[in-house]
């Protein structure tokens, strides 16, 4: 199966799940019952047998594969591409016990007469290189026989044979793979042995991805990337409630990110074994609830899945132009030049930043796909449409609104593709909904409801252009400021414009929590990462359905 399959069937699971170390078990080992005999497997767990070092700078750039890129760039300007660049990137990806896969790609990009024209391969080859650069470039003299189109490509990037490494403490790939097996089974034989009549499953999943980019600009850089992900599901085996996924869960989880094995071996969350069975047992006892319009308190992972699917699919810019409109949809926030500035499109308690740079954030890069240096922006300010996500040639296309408000017209740095395999286009930064001054827990906003819905898990399904939505959620009742039970089969219907509009109240920077959301984009899709912080929130008059109710 693909690399690019794989990841994706692993990140399409929509359960809430938790993962813990082994350096946990020993501490906790007292908190078993009935677990007297201890297994060899779990006693080798428990045993400290492996210290990760920091990865080294070991990845400084290698002569060859420069020189290779060179080579290419060349080949296109000299097949007549007014512009050209070309990546090569080397992909391991690792799921312990069930896959290990190497991926190796390198593709050219080149423009002529305003367009463009693009070919990759997995031969990393002089004379392949050369190949790729004016198919490249014959693919985009074919798409420019008609007329010819203007593009502003925008200030040139700076760097120069630039290295960069993502910040992490310990390589998932230098850690032996039975030590990683042994960390899932002795949490299995542990968490079963805790509570009879306990289900477990689990995996984890990594990525180092190691890139290199030059341009016909004079741009180069090597960059050296990350994702890890680890999840355990705690259920009950006896039956199965459509409330949670599985008869029953806790939820905590270890969403997939840009760190190393740290999310693992610092996640500190063994001893919120007993709250998770005791959640698991609640879930079990869901109850119908009557559909209607509620006053609804948000997690800080469902409002983050709300504001992924819609503000910040609606502000690239591409998708509110229609250049997406075949693939991966339009927007509601079309014509953006009427738009910026003026438009509210929610509550003054909402703002959207974007960027590249959050420590940990599965877009951070120290440059984008062009060799830009991405710059932290504002899409959202105080309610207001204030900008759209931008490459280099997208900049120009909101010119106009810059220059009215006096800044320099140049790209955001959201240009990136999922590997060499795949055209450079714009796709999504790090996303967050900006927390509020005051120190407002999702504690407090509940206690703040007297009658009301709290939503602790969410899946979104948007319409084309990210207006119409409606999410599978993990619901509780909130009577008199307190969480009550589960709510059986339930599921909100919005309209995205109405549903920020009505946000009256959000956390704090306490509450501010971080998660990796994966999104596809062109023809063919492409699959890119990246993280969206969010915090918890109060919004009124939120339909809710009962997806069990029959007609």
């Amino acid at each position: 199966m693909p690399t690019r399959v794989v990841s994706s069937v692993f990140r399409f699971f929509f359960s809430v799940v938790v993962m813990y170390t082994r350096r946990h078990f020993l501490q906790c080992a007292s908190l078993a019952t009935g677990a007297s005999v201890v297994s060899p497997r779990l006693l080798r767990a428990l045993t400290p047998s492996y210290h990760a070092e920091p990865p080294a700078a070991r990845h400084a750039g290698d002569p060859d594969l420069s020189a290779l890129l060179s080579r290419a760039v060349d080949a296109a300007r000299s097949a007549g591409a007014t512009y050209a660049d070309a990546r090569i990137t080397h992909t391991r990806n690792q799921s312990p016990g069930w896959m290990d896969a190497d991926e190796r790609a390198i593709g050219v990009r080149a423009l002529v007469n305003g367009y463009w024209g693009f070919l990759a391969s997995a031969v990393w080859t002089p004379d392949e290189a050369v190949r790729l650069a004016r198919s490249a470039v014959t693919q985009a003299k074919a798409n420019s026989r008609g007329m010819i189109r203007p593009v502003e490509m925008g200030p040139a990037p700076t760097v120069r044979d630039g290295h960069w490494t993502m910040p992490i403490k310990y390589d998932p790939f230098d850690i032996p793979d039975g030590e990683k097996l042994d960390v899932m089974a002795a949490f299995r034989e542990y968490a079963e042995r805790y509570q009879v009549g306990i289900g477990t499953s689990s995996f984890m999943y990594f990525t180092r991805q190691q890139r290199y980019f030059a341009s016909s600009d004079g741009a180069s850089w090597m960059q050296t990337c990350y994702q890890s992900e680890a999840k355990f599901a705690v259920t009950y085996r006896d039956e199965y409630h459509l409330g949670l996924p599985g008869g029953g869960a806790g939820a905590d989880g270890l969403s997939l990110t840009g760190r190393g094995w740290e999310l693992i071996s610092e996640s500190g969350l063994m001893d919120t074994i007993p709250r998770l069975i005791d959640e698991a047992e609640q879930a079990r006892h869901v109850i119908p609830f009557d559909v209607g319009r509620y006053d609804v308190v948000f997690s800080a992972d469902a409002m983050a899945a709300i504001l992924d699917r819609t503000l910040g699919a609606a502000t690239e810019l591409d998708r509110a132009l229609g250049y997406e409109a075949d693939a991966s949809g339009t927007s509601y926030l079309s014509d953006p030049l009427d738009r910026l500035g003026t438009a509210i499109v929610a509550s003054p308690l909402v703002s959207i930043m974007a960027n590249r740079s959050v420590p940990g954030g599965l877009g951070t890069v120290a440059w984008d796909d062009e060799g830009i240096a991405p710059e932290d922006f504002p899409l959202v300010k105080d309610g207001i449409l204030v900008d759209y996500q931008t490459t280099r040639e997208q900049a120009a296309w909101l010119a106009p609104y810059y220059q009215k408000i006096g800044r320099p017209v140049r790209s955001h740095g959201c240009a990136a593709a999922g590997s060499a395999f795949d055209i450079t286009m714009q796709q999504p930064p790090n996303l967050a909904l900006m927390p509020g001054r005051a120190a407002t827990t999702f504690e407090d906003l509940v206690a703040s409801t007297e009658k009301g819905i709290a939503v602790l898990g969410l899946g979104v399904a948007m319409d084309q252009q990210s207006l119409n939505g409606m999410g599978y959620a993990i619901m509780r009742e909130i009577k008199r400021g307190k969480l009550g039970r589960y709510l059986q089969g339930g599921a909100l219907m919005f309209r995205a414009p109405e549903f920020w509009k009505s946000v009256v109240a959000i956390g704090g920077p306490a509450s501010l929590r971080w998660f990796g959301m994966s999104r596809g984009k062109g023809q063919p899709n492409q699959t890119t990462q990246h993280s969206v912080g969010a915090v918890p929130a109060k919004v009124t008059q939120v339909s809710i359905v009962d997806l069990m109710r029959k007609a």
